[in-house]
């Protein structure tokens, strides 16, 4: 599937949101493995940027250098809706900024988890606010998840 300039562009701004990062691994036994991300840009060279908590994302970063197929899920939960993106090549790179860019991320986040209910006080338990290893993977499937007629269909537009 070729992704459209305008589903990317949508992505890019998507990401900005305060939305839910939740990124899948698999093992080589096909075990699935899923940790909350701190952040995800997609740049404009076509890269999209996690950054992976640790040490919780250890197993997460294991899988990744046995098998760098990855889903990442974003929701933004005033609203649900809900992309998954796909890719093949996940791979470490140095992010500049990454850890600001994660606290900011994590300061929208809380705003919309509080915007739906959660305390203030519990909201930024979600994030580790330490160090971070930092993948990145070129965006090749995009899925519309929100629920509804279009959820699992592929992002077009």
């Amino acid at each position: 599937m070729t992704l459209s300039t305008s589903a990317l562009a949508d992505l890019r701004e998507f990401l900005c949101l305060g939305v839910s990062l939740v990124l899948v691994t698999r093992d080589e036994r096909m075990a699935p493995e899923v940790t909350r991300a701190a952040a995800a840009r997609l740049g404009e060279d076509g890269l999209l940027r996690v950054a992976l908590p640790l040490p919780e994302a250890r197993r997460t970063i294991w899988n990744l250098e046995t098998t760098p197929e990855v889903a990442l899920s974003i929701v933004l939960p005033s609203t649900y809706r809900n992309l998954q993106v796909k890719g093949k090549d996940t791979h470490p790179v140095d992010w500049p900024g990454h850890e600001a860019i994660a606290r900011s991320h994590a300061d929208a986040f809380m705003e919309q988890v509080v915007s739906v209910g959660v305390a203030r006080e519990h909201a930024d338990s979600f994030f580790s606010h330490g160090r971070y290893a930092t993948f990145a993977f070129t965006p090749l499937e995009i899925y519309d998840q929100t629920p509804g007629p279009s959820s699992g269909l592929p992002v077009t537009r």
